[in-house]
């Protein structure tokens, strides 16, 4: 009831009318009991009639906590109840039903106002639910129809007009509209689509006209992994919240302990029964869970999402990250710069066989190799056998053909990304690349050392030579080239002087991602893997989110560590207080719920935390040329 299992889904729906009404009605019994005393009746009258409302205001406030203590120790789970049961049954018994009246229904207060302060740190999140629509227009060959979301399938054929949710993930087979993704990404720009795009659940159709093909639905689509994750987080513990699970155990038998030892030197039953009331952790127990979920809360409004803030305190006490190159620090969208051809093969023989085998490849690489076919107007013809070799390249059939598109290992020193290209297992050609740095790259790398980072090391499957040419224009010493995923493995595992941060497109890094302390993807064009995978998935794309993440992890760690300081030293003068009788069970009531009150206050301003790229760095650049 006043429940608080440390267990954030005893939070649903704040103020429910059904729970005010209830607390309402046995709360206004009290004031009526007490009018009573100085109404003109009998005594054989007053008397009874004033218990008698003052045991029925107990039994509607104080039954339920009663029960939910009952419920905790029958599943064996952390309950502080019980100190509260204990201390209404303790009024019951001496005959305080005023007093037990009074305390049951200022807890129950203090319950729905933690409950409102606590689910406004979940708000954003709760709010990702709310974005699929419960049907959608389907086209039919006798027209258009409109169907519960639950029966699209994919290959459906779906319709959408300007102001309608797109219910599913799909590709764009006719039409052209602004997409506003701000749902994912956190960015309220709108995005412009045309036929051949992706399109997202849970983004919304600002105009124009648009045919979708349904390709992943319900809890397969970007949005339901994205609730998913989210679910997952809210369960995972923070290593603080794991030391205060380990210590409330001791906290009810150690309250009864002082209940039972001011009773026993003061044989005032009163003060026992105060300090039971004060004594409940509640807030030492919410301190954690509720700054955790505050916290990701504030990250999933910047499109970022968080598995759990385990990997927020990760981020807060990292001292090394490692990033990958192509579409993590490079803008990761490639274009083919140079075309060299061997013997018996043209420009056109050798785009078309490498596109072939490319041709439904995620990859950067095999996306600049299709695009600059199309552009050429190459038909590209349909690969078979396809097989993706991570760290080493991509091969397939071609008509009767063996084609490979591997990373290549004789570019001598030249800064440009290669791969060869072999047919029937003899070199056709090479093709080079040029794939520049992200605009925010190097501010990111010097945001992330004012805020103590240590380490900046490229880790990339590319050659030296263009790795080393990377982390020139961005300003770093630390890189290795040539790195396949064991590579990239043994390197995250001999780092020795802290937490580990590895950033990777989603696409070919989930060994990485998964190794290192906290796994971080960049973007929707890796999702899948993404969020599967990493811990930490920026779905706006932004590298520059990254400082703010671990300002983020650092706030969130210390508004914990204060949250349980705060909440034991409250508890310690309340109970201390009340053994010298300064508090009485009532006033013990209040002063306990002023405390919880105020350190889930705490702990929800997280919620608040500045926006991303409003760092120290980001400060001065601004301050230095205010346009």
């Amino acid at each position: 009831m006043i429940g608080r299992f440390s267990d954030l889904h005893a939070y649903r729906e704040v103020f429910r009318s059904r729970e005010v009404l209830t607390w309402l009605g046995g709360t206004l019994l009290i004031p009526v009991g007490y009018l009573l005393h100085v109404l003109p009746l009998p005594d054989t009258v007053r008397s009874p009639l004033g218990t008698v409302l003052f045991l029925l205001a107990l039994a509607i406030n104080g039954l339920p906590i009663i029960l939910g203590a009952l419920r905790g120790l029958l599943a064996r789970e952390i309950n502080v109840d019980e100190l509260v049961s204990i201390a209404l049954i303790a009024c019951l018994v001496s005959g305080h039903y005023a007093e037990g009246a009074m305390v049951s229904a200022i807890m129950v207060l203090g319950s729905l106002v933690e409950e409102a302060v606590s689910n406004k740190a979940r708000k954003a999140i709760r709010s990702l639910v709310d974005l699929t629509p419960e049907t959608a227009l389907l086209e039919t060959e006798e027209g258009e129809c409109s169907v519960p979301i639950q029966d699209i399938r994919p290959g459906d054929i779906l319709i959408l007009r300007a102001g309608d949710t797109v219910p599913v993930d799909g590709t764009l087979v006719a039409g052209d509209a602004d997409i506003d993704e701000s749902s994912i990404t956190g960015e309220s720009i709108p995005v412009a689509k045309s036929t051949g795009a992706q399109a997202f659940a849970g983004t919304r159709c600002l105009d124009g006209f648009m045919r979708i093909r349904a390709e992943r639905v319900g809890p397969d689509s970007t949005m339901g992994r994205i609730i998913r994750m989210v679910e997952a987080a809210e369960q995972q513990k923070t290593r603080s919240g794991k030391i205060v699970d380990r210590y409330a155990a001791w906290f009810t038998p150690a309250i009864l302990i002082c209940a039972g030892l001011t009773l026993l030197l003061t044989h005032d039953l009163t003060r026992g029964i105060t300090v039971l009331i004060v004594g409940c952790p509640c807030s030492f127990l919410l301190a954690s869970p509720v700054s955790t979920v505050a916290a990701i809360s504030r990250a999933a409004r910047s499109g970022i999402l968080i598995r759990g803030g385990q990997h927020l305190e990760n981020l807060a006490e990292a001292s090394g990250f490692f990033f990958d190159k192509t579409g993590t620090l490079t803008q990761g969208r490639p274009e083919v710069v140079e075309i060299e051809v061997a013997e018996g093969f043209t420009e056109t023989q050798l785009l078309r066989l490498a596109a072939a085998v490319e041709r439904g490849s995620l990859h950067p690489l095999g996306l600049a190799i299709v695009a600059r076919a199309s552009a050429l107007g190459i038909e590209i013809p349909l690969g078979r056998e396809i097989r993706n070799e991570i760290g080493r390249g991509i091969s397939g059939r071609v008509g009767s053909r063996q084609v490979e598109v591997l990373t290549s290992e004789h570019a001598g020193d030249r800064p440009l990304t290669q791969v060869d290209v072999r047919v029937d297992g003899l070199h056709a050609g090479r093709l080079a690349f040029f794939d520049g740095p992200r605009a925010q790259a190097a501010q990111t790398m010097q945001e992330l050392r004012l805020e103590g980072i240590r380490d900046l090391v490229i880790l990339s499957g590319d050659r030296h030579p263009v790795v080393q040419r990377m982390a020139e224009e961005i300003g770093l010493t630390q890189f290795h080239g040539g790195q396949k995923p064991e590579g990239k493995l043994a390197r995250l595992r001999a780092y020795t002087r802290g937490m580990t941060v590895y950033v990777g497109d989603g696409i070919n890094d989930a060994p990485a991602l998964k190794e290192a302390s906290t796994g971080i993807a960049m973007g929707l064009r890796g999702v899948d893997v993404a969020l599967e995978t990493a811990d930490v998935v920026l779905m706006n794309d932004r590298i520059d989110q990254l400082p703010f993440l671990v300002r983020l992890g650092r706030r969130m760690a210390r508004t914990i560590r204060r949250g349980i300081l705060l909440s034991l030293a409250i508890n310690l003068a309340a109970i201390i207080a009340s053994a010298c009788g300064i508090l009485t069970p009532v006033l013990g009531a209040i002063t306990h719920n002023i405390g919880s009150i105020l350190v889930v206050s705490l702990a929800a301003s997280l919620r608040y935390g500045r926006d991303p790229g409003s760092g120290p760095l980001a400060a001065n650049l601004q301050a230095a040329d205010p346009a």
